[in-house]
């Protein structure tokens, strides 16, 4: 927890513990309505559908509730709510069959109050195991006010704080180097001799225009980390976009050995790994999986601050961004967290694409009965089949799975599947009689996510009378012991059933296929896919576009853009071949 003057609030981290402690999704609706909404345990009580409110910018929706000051009286005020927890909202009314105009948690604000208690008494931190609906509360306003910096009238207005004085207590009170740092405390490269008073920006400005660098950052990674092809591009461009930001960047193996660099070079690949043995960066990330320092370590005691992220991809870690600056704000530490998590996914779908292009390969299959896999548990529950025809990612870093599924009904299926902690969305695509198709939107322990995050292309899945088969193609040289030792440990009643070499290529080197592999953009394949198995392209349609899009967490505009232009390559493909 972090310790002000006046107070210990909870850190984003503690925050994430005390969520995964809660077991149904009605407590975790709680705890986020109190620590991400920051609703008091009457207001969360009061809480209708019918005051979600849904509003939409340049295609992306965003949401508001209004916030009753009782039963019988109109909105008193509007809270932000962020888009994952309106969906688990909209989610769990509608799957019990809620009213729009009925209270959702049906109970006293003493019930959600002791709810509360009972998630923070399961956590596995003795300092988190007395948190409070009021602790959760406090923190949201910690972390808007201090971490994200919005302005305290917001807060204010978001939270129902009565006055602005309701929220000095979340801040320290500034020393004089605080005063001085916030005054005078103008980038280096806009300091020039010339430079006179009132061309001198206000200290809130600078936080602005901090922020905006950094957008204008990151949205420059991301281009040129979706035109990466190879290992080296993706090194290159995570290097080239971040030295427009921040001083000097490298890139480091996952043995924290220097390789590529740019930016202005503060330390050489000797001083570079001089620093991280003293600082024991790479350590510290790899110390305790859940601290905060699993994903950054600051090093303050040099001139050019040195800031160490983990480039990874779920557990496995790919290598190290070590980033120099002057200093780095609450803002830039969260935002390079974020940078090493996107390039450690884009290294393992550059991996993963060379291995669909490669001559050889590994195929191995992975048998399971873990309950910990939901397909496992609801195969055995129901005693029926299924078979996955494909899978998709999506921008937020959930997979989509199309299942086949027989042998039990579509609505049996769907309500236990969709109680799932992983499955955050679940539909019908299509009933064929005996079979049907179903769309699940995944994240976080599942087994084609596993096979997919340890760098393998998924073959075949097919789970019966509670056992699960998987088939996967890795790259020859993969770790067969390590992508093992990834499964039995995420779902321990498993074991490698058959390992085989792949001599043929995983795929042709056709016209098509080459136009499918090297000319479509990632999110061009990608939702391409998606319309495929979806039933898009069938007559009647089993999805249709605005489906898609949700599903794929996109706007309806975006999709078909990125499906027509997909469309117009593999078309023009398929028609020189055959002019």
């Amino acid at each position: 927890m972090i310790e002000t003057t006046s107070r210990t609030y909870l850190t984003s981290v503690e925050f994430e513990q005390v969520r995964h402690a809660a077991e149904t999704y009605r407590e975790d609706l709680v705890v986020s309505l109190a620590g991400l909404v920051g609703l008091r345990p009457a207001e969360i009580t009061r809480v209708r559908l019918g005051d979600l409110r849904e509003y939409r910018r340049d295609g992306t929706p965003w949401y508001l509730l209004s916030v009753r000051e009782d039963d019988e009286a109109g909105e008193n005020r509007t809270a932000y709510v962020p888009r994952d927890v309106a969906h688990d909202l909209q989610k769990f009314a509608n799957g019990d069959g809620i009213d729009p105009d009925t209270p959702i948690f049906d109970v006293s604000a003493r019930r959600i109050q002791m709810l509360v208690s009972a998630v923070s008494d399961r956590t596995t931190t003795e300092r988190l195991q007395s948190v409070s609906s009021r602790d959760l509360r406090q923190g949201f306003a910690y972390r808007l006010l201090v971490e994200e910096a919005i302005h305290p009238r917001v807060v204010q207005a978001i939270g129902g704080w009565n006055s602005l004085d309701s929220l000095a207590s979340f801040f320290e009170t500034p020393s004089d180097t605080d005063i001085l740092d916030a005054c005078t405390g103008v980038d280096e490269r806009e300091t020039a001799p010339t430079t006179t008073k009132t061309e001198r920006r206000p200290a809130d400005r600078q936080f602005v225009n901090r922020a905006d660098d950094l957008v204008r950052c990151f949205e420059m990674l991301g281009e040129h980390l979706e035109d990466a092809s190879t290992h080296s591009d993706v090194v290159t461009a995570s290097c080239t976009a971040l030295a427009t930001c921040f001083a000097g960047v490298w890139f480091c193996d996952e043995n924290g050995n220097p390789h590529e660099r740019a930016g202005r070079a503060t330390h050489s690949a000797a001083t570079l790994r001089a620093a991280l043995d003293e600082t024991d960066a790479l350590a510290t990330l790899t110390r305790d999986e859940g601290d905060e320092s699993t994903d950054i370590v600051v090093d303050k005691s040099r001139e050019d601050a040195l800031c160490v992220v983990a480039v990874q991809s779920a557990d496995t870690v790919h290598g190290y961004l070590c980033v120099t600056d002057r200093a780095f704000d609450a803002t830039s530490r969260r935002a390079l967290v974020d940078v090493g998590r996107r390039v450690g996914r884009t290294l393992v779908a550059v991996e993963r694409k060379q291995l669909l292009l490669a001559d050889t390969g590994v195929e191995l299959t992975m048998q399971s009965t873990a309950h910990e896999s939901m397909l496992v548990a609801a195969s055995s529950r129901l005693d029926c089949r299924f078979e996955l025809e494909g899978v998709v990612p999506v921008a937020s870093g959930s997979l989509l799975h199309f299942v086949t599924i027989s042998g039990a009904s579509v609505r049996d299926v769907l309500d236990v599947v969709g109680d799932a902690e992983q499955v955050q969305d679940a539909r019908l695509v299509r009933d064929y009689g005996e079979e049907a198709l179903v769309e699940l939107v995944v994240s976080g322990p599942a087994l084609a996510v596993t096979m997919v995050e340890t760098g393998g292309s998924v073959r075949a899945l097919t789970v019966e009378g509670g056992v699960a088969r998987i088939t996967g193609v890795f790259s020859g040289h993969a770790d067969v012991r390590g992508i093992v030792d990834r499964f039995t440990t995420a779902f321990p009643d498993s074991h490698l059933h058959a390992k085989r070499d792949v001599d043929e290529p995983v795929q042709t080197t056709a016209r098509v296929e080459h136009v499918v592999d090297e000319e479509l953009t990632e999110k061009q394949r990608a939702v391409l896919r998606a319309a495929f198995l979806s039933g898009y392209f069938e007559w009647p349609r089993g999805s249709t576009a605005e489906e898609l899009a949700a599903s794929m967490d996109i706007s309806s505009p975006t999709l078909h853009n990125h499906l027509r232009k997909a469309q117009q390559k593999v078309l023009a493909a398929v028609l020189s071949e055959t002019s």
